[in-house]
């Protein structure tokens, strides 16, 4: 009976056996660890029998003859315990593979939103170019005339006061054209019209480019915008003329034939004046 009561007790491991010593010997895990250099979750696992978790077998090999060793317990007894080890150099590898896969995954995650970024800025950087341009084009000059200036060719004195458009309003006599007898009438009566006043004529001709507005004495504007160097400019209707000049000093001015002198106007600003002129 005491034979078969032997047969049937299941076989010491290992780890129990490794664990009994130390218990005889009162030292606890911390210690132990502590005096093999080794943690207390490796002790654990070895005297769990938890091998495959320590490494390869050489490894727990040495932890086992130096767990020996500090116990002064036979190591060689203790190594023919130990159970055929089956190194996880497989699932080593796959744990490796896995975490440079993720970091791989995290790395062009990284990249997308570094691109992402760029993008954004890029993007910003031509909208706001585009942006920019379209003002710069889109800025309107309305000419009318062909002579007429530009804006930007107006001084600065001058760019508040003139608009970019130019509009010239000349009354037109009414001259039949039904007869050569009537045109000729029409043609040999100027001496007459030049002394109505309802049809005084103000002649303008400008040496540079200048700006020019003139109200007529009914209060319409008939002449308004700028004017090129060279041009020539006759205005007629009733008077008295509100006259303002941009630049009166480059302008030579005659009404009803007679030379305007407005060389008592300041430079560089506008002159505002009626014709004919009150002293």
């Amino acid at each position: 009976m005491n034979e078969e009561n032997n047969l049937e007790q299941p076989q010491e491991t290992l780890g129990q056996a490794l664990k009994k010593r130390r218990e005889e010997t009162g030292m606890s895990l911390e210690q132990l660890a502590g005096a093999l250099k080794l943690s207390v979750l490796q002790l654990q696992r070895l005297e769990n029998d938890e091998h495959e978790l320590l490494g390869p077998a050489t490894f727990v090999k040495g932890y086992i003859k130096s767990y020996c060793r500090e116990l002064k317990i036979d190591s060689q007894a203790m190594l023919e315990l130990l159970p055929e080890h089956v190194e996880p150099a497989k699932k080593s590898k796959m744990q490796s593979f896995s975490r440079r896969t993720e970091k791989e995954a995290n790395d062009s995650r990284l990249m997308l939103f570094s691109y992402f970024i760029l993008a954004v800025i890029i993007g910003s950087s031509v909208f706001w170019w585009w942006q920019n341009s379209n003002q710069n084009i889109e800025e309107p000059v309305t000419t009318v005339m062909p002579n007429q200036l530009e804006s930007s060719d107006i001084s600065p004195d001058l760019a508040v006061a003139a608009p970019a458009e130019e509009t010239i309003i000349q009354p037109e006599a009414d001259v039949p054209t039904t007869s050569n007898e009537t045109q000729s009438q029409v043609a040999a009566q100027p001496q007459t019209e030049k002394a109505d006043p309802e049809h005084s004529e103000v002649v303008m001709h400008f040496n540079e480019d200048s700006w020019v507005e003139i109200h007529d004495g009914n209060g319409d504007r008939i002449a308004f915008g700028v004017k090129k160097a060279g041009y020539i400019m006759k205005v007629t209707g009733p008077q008295p003329f509100n006259v303002v000049l941009g630049k009166h000093q480059v302008v030579d001015i005659t009404f009803q034939g007679e030379t305007i002198d407005t060389s008592h106007f300041a430079k560089n600003r506008l002159a505002k004046f009626t014709l004919p002129l009150t002293e």
